[in-house]
């Protein structure tokens, strides 16, 4: 299973963070896993593209395991269209855990300021 946490501070996603397997199919063939990777991936290349942000990325391709965050000296305009942005991927991935809910998994954790 592909578990997706995104990471909210002050009612703002500012990131997220992916790992596990999907499982639903031999890789290459697994249209659960290439369905989040390429949200995951957008994501990535909004915030830094389309926004001009930013952004922490870490990834080992091996465990499934991917890191995206914001940096904390984001300007405001900026953190509005990143939790745009990323509510949008949000609600893909959404709907991708709906119709295939036994290999993804998606949540929100809310973080202090001292996790920011």
């Amino acid at each position: 299973m592909t578990s997706v946490q995104f990471i909210s501070f002050a009612g703002r996603l500012i990131g997220f963070e992916a790992w596990g397997h999907t499982g639903y199919a031999p890789a290459g063939k697994d249209i659960v896993c290439a369905g989040v990777s390429t949200l995951v991936q957008t994501a990535v290349l909004g915030l830094e593209n389309l926004i001009g942000i930013k952004v922490k990325v870490k990834q080992e391709k091996k465990t499934g395991h991917f890191y995206c965050r914001i940096a904390s000296k984001t300007e405001e305009e900026k953190q509005v269209q990143a939790d745009f942005l990323l509510n949008l991927i949000y609600l893909g991935l959404q709907q991708i855990a709906t119709e295939y809910k036994d290999y993804v998994q998606v949540s929100i954790k809310e973080v202090g300021k001292n996790e920011v």
